[in-house]
C-alpha cells in the first residue's frame, strides 16, 4: 500500500510527501469528506480535486509532489492511488484494477 507521509497547503496548492517503493503513485484526490468506498478510495461524490501524479521513473524513497490546481479554503481529506510495480500479483484474469492501491487518508486545512 502507498504511504502518504504528509499533506500541507502551500499557497492553496497541496504538497504531499509519498513513500515510493514497489508502488508508483499515479493519482491524487482531495475530498470534502473522509468517507471511503469498499475499495478504500475516498467517495467520488465528495472529491473536489483530482490530478494525475507524474514522477520520474528514478523516483525512490519519500518523494515530494505538488498539485497544479488550487483548493478553496476549507477542510479536506487527501489520498493518493498507486500502481503495484513489484511484478507478481494475485490478480485474477481480467481484473485490471487489482494492482491499484489507495493510501492512508490525511486531513488538510486550506486557509
Amino acid at each position: 500500500m502507498p504511504i502518504l507521509r504528509s499533506a500541507v497547503a502551500a499557497n492553496r496548492h497541496v504538497v504531499v510527501r509519498i513513500e515510493v517503493s514497489d508502488v508508483r503513485p499515479v493519482a491524487f484526490v482531495a475530498a470534502a469528506s473522509s468517507a471511503e468506498g469498499p475499495g478504500g478510495a475516498l467517495l467520488s461524490r465528495n472529491v473536489r480535486l483530482s490530478e494525475a501524479i507524474k514522477l520520474p521513473p528514478s523516483a525512490a524513497g519519500v518523494v515530494r509532489w505538488e498539485t497544479r490546481r488550487r483548493l478553496s479554503p476549507g477542510t479536506y481529506f487527501v489520498q493518493v492511488m498507486a500502481i503495484d510495480t513489484g511484478g507478481v500479483t494475485d490478480c485474477s484474469a481480467g481484473d485490471r484494477r487489482c494492482t491499484e492501491h489507495w493510501s492512508n487518508v490525511r486531513r488538510l486545512v486550506v486557509r
